[in-house]
């Protein structure tokens, strides 16, 4: 199987697809990786690194489609490289494709791809192996984050986290209770923050009560107990998750209003839209905006700002699942790959998602009934 590694820097992309050490994995069996050259030098991977360990270094994106059976993005597909993919590839990565453009995914559908979503890649308990990986990187750096916009040479409120002898913690709203709020909720309850977390599942909000020994404050996410903790919020994070589909908004225009100037918000379902009416996409590079006098910071990709960790959690989940591809082909390992399965997207040109197909009104065909015969 030939395998395709782009380099997505132009999308201020840090990650790389694939590490070094991934595709050393391939190559071993049998299998060609193209790297296309720079794709790992932002995660700290030379293109010597890739060659000697056995990928072949070639130097134009359209390369890297022209010569793959299966191409690697970390980046949802921007107009360009939708333009570049070839009939009947095979598209790995974050898709997004609820939040995404018709007019790409008809041009994607017209090529009879398959597109598989990491975000949506779900194991039988329901857990998301790449999202909460990825997550839990995500849940540390707020912490980072919010000691970094809080201080007030950034316009924030001029406090610090964990509080000093007479002055009390910063407060630390969690929306959420999955991976993603848990790891937030470790980093901030480690610092010392006055932390709270509101969910809609109770058996989840009772796991982060237990994990914390009762240190954090659970609340259900109500519209009257959102509103209220909004209101005494330095920190709000948003962290709702629900795959293959837009976020919910949690938190209206009107609550922000009622926060305390200088506050931050770190919006962590952007990728999906957010959850908080105010947000807005930024980047690595331009992380923040104020809006009603708050500042908040909404990157879509925010572990990029870690690359080298995040591309090793990336490629040690990915390459087990290409070997298997490469051994049993595509439609049987979806077969008997039923994460795998659920994280289709589109299967032969053939939207395999039926809220996405309801989203844009194309054409929906059940995944079970793609893979018979």
């Amino acid at each position: 199987m030939n395998i395709g590694v782009m380099n997505e820097s132009c999308k201020i992309e840090n990650r790389a697809g694939l590490s070094p050490s991934g595709a050393s994995l391939l190559v071993e069996n049998g299998h060609t990786v193209y790297v296309q050259a720079g794709s790992g030098l932002k995660a700290g991977y030379t293109n010597e690194e890739y060659s000697d360990l056995g990928a072949e270094i070639v130097f134009t994106k359209d390369e890297v489609f022209g010569r793959s059976d299966l191409v690697l993005n970390i980046s949802p597909l921007n107009d360009e490289e939708c333009k570049l993919v070839k009939k009947d590839q095979v598209l790995f990565g974050f898709h997004h494709l609820a939040v995404s453009r018709k007019c790409h995914i008809e041009e994607l559908l017209k090529k009879n791809v398959s597109i598989i979503g990491y975000e949506i890649i779900q194991e039988e308990d329901e857990s998301l192996p790449f999202i909460e990986s990825l997550s839990e990187i995500a849940g540390q750096m707020c912490l980072a984050i919010s000691a970094q916009y809080l201080q007030t040479s950034q316009g924030g409120r001029g406090i610090i986290i964990g509080g000093v002898v007479t002055v009390p913690p910063a407060t630390a709203v969690v929306i959420g209770s999955g991976v993603l709020a848990r790891s937030a909720v470790k980093s901030l309850l480690g610092a010392g923050a006055h932390t709270i977390a509101l969910g809609r599942y109770m058996d989840r909000l009772r796991e982060l009560e237990e994990m914390t020994s009762g240190r954090l404050i659970t609340l259900f996410a109500s519209k009257y107990n959102l509103a209220r903790m909004a209101r005494i919020a330095d920190i709000l994070i948003g962290a709702v998750l629900r795959p293959g589909e837009r976020a919910p908004i949690m938190i209206t225009r009107d609550m922000v209003k009622t926060m305390k100037k200088g506050s931050l918000i770190i919006d962590l379902a952007i990728d999906q839209g957010g959850c908080i009416e105010t947000s807005r996409l930024t980047t690595l590079e331009q992380p923040i905006f104020v809006e009603e006098g708050i500042i908040h910071y909404c990157v879509p990709n925010i572990t990029s700002a870690v690359s080298r960790t995040s591309t090793k959690v990336l490629s040690n989940l990915v390459a087990p699942i290409l070997l298997q591809i490469g051994e049993m082909g595509i439609k049987q390992t979806l077969r008997t790959n039923q994460a795998l399965a659920n994280g289709v997207y589109v299967f032969n040109g053939k939207i395999a998602k039926k809220n996405i197909a309801e989203r844009f009104n194309l054409e929906y065909k059940d995944i079970l009934s793609s893979l018979k015969g």
